[in-house]
């Protein structure tokens, strides 16, 4: 279209105006839209990307603050102990695999804790076809601190902490969980065989949340003590009380023991708190098995989501459980193995 503009009496000028024609604006359009998706594609990505870095330093976090609270805890076990090692029979043990290593004097007071006299393992995991272990320790405790229940503990007050997995009514999440039992010397002098001393376990606490799967190995002297062909084996709690006893003289005493027992190893499949975004290649990893302490292990269908999962596992040597026994047999015994 055109304008007239009369600019003297009898002469026109006519001027064309501007615009967008259809093909400038489908372009720009266009451009606007690609620029737009571009925009929203580095927003998804970035938001992806957080997620991701969010899971993995909650599980990093996680896995070592809660870990090295459990080691540390370990490491004192048997601190104390009439004796300085440990395997199934040693009676008030920094270890507790059975009813033996409580102590005739001691109630431990926990239906969850054995089947059939031996340390069991307590509630399904998220894994196929096994269940969570649990761990039971003892020491003395060489200076006013806290349990790990987060109660304060006296020095030279002995206390048995319990590691397993489980939830509660107000924390569904799957968690490795610690509770406590404390005792003093004077009320275990006080207790008798017939009136053992009865243990009361406060409310469990959150070591390590989202928790998938827990296991418990044990470093245990395959061989005899004082032979230099002996190695240190490891193998899961079960498979420890398969072992054939043998009846040996350990400082005077005999009985039919299993071999000592020098490290633990705790293998923990943990998962992230939240979703690490709707990532193909995250569920698919969730699908395949993961490597604990040489177990493979497979989440269940249910658990094959979103969420990151890492392994993550300690070897904790038990230097109070160190100490050096008499291993061997004593004139009057012919049918004991051991020593000279």
């Amino acid at each position: 279209m055109a304008s007239c503009l009369a600019t003297r009496p009898g002469v026109a000028r006519f001027h064309r105006t501007s615009g967008f024609t259809l093909i400038e604006l489908m372009v720009s359009l266009a451009l606007g839209l690609i620029i737009v998706a571009a925009a929203t594609q580095l927003f998804i990505t970035g938001l992806t990307s957080y997620k991701l870095q969010k899971a993995m330093a909650h599980i990093q976090d996680s896995a070592s603050f809660g870990l090295n609270f459990i080691v540390d805890d370990i490491r004192k076990a048997n601190l104390s102990s009439p004796m300085p090692a440990v395997n199934d029979q040693i009676a008030y043990s920094g270890i507790i695999l059975t009813s033996n290593n409580v102590g005739s004097k001691i109630n431990l007071n926990c239906t969850a804790c054995f089947s059939d006299n031996k340390l069991t393992s307590f509630g399904n995991a998220n894994v196929t076809g096994l269940a969570n272990d649990q761990l039971l320790i003892r020491y003395r405790s060489p200076q006013d601190g806290f349990d790990c229940s987060g109660n304060s503990l006296a020095k030279d007050v002995y206390v048995v902490q319990r590691y397993f997995v489980g939830s509660t009514s107000t924390d569904l999440r799957q968690s490795l969980r610690c509770q406590a039992a404390q005792y003093t010397q004077a009320q275990l002098d006080a207790a008798t065989e017939t009136k053992p001393l009865l243990l009361n376990w406060t409310t469990s606490q959150v070591i390590l949340p989202n928790v998938d799967f827990f296991q418990v190995r044990l470093g245990y002297i395959d061989g005899e003590l004082e032979s230099t062909s002996s190695s240190l084996a490891y193998t899961d709690i079960k498979n420890y009380m398969a072992l054939s006893a043998k009846t040996k003289n350990i400082d005077g005493v005999v009985q039919a023991v299993r071999p000592h027992v020098h490290a633990i190893q705790i293998g923990v499949l943990v998962q992230s708190a939240d979703s690490a975004g709707h990532q193909s290649i995250i569920k698919d990893r969730n699908k395949e098995p993961f490597q604990v302490l040489g177990t493979q292990v497979t989440l269940t269908p249910a658990y094959q989501d979103t969420r990151l999962r890492q392994v993550v596992d300690q070897t904790i040597s038990l230097r109070n459980a160190m100490g050096w026994v008499t291993e061997g047999c004593d004139s009057s015994k012919s049918s004991c193995t051991g020593g000279a």
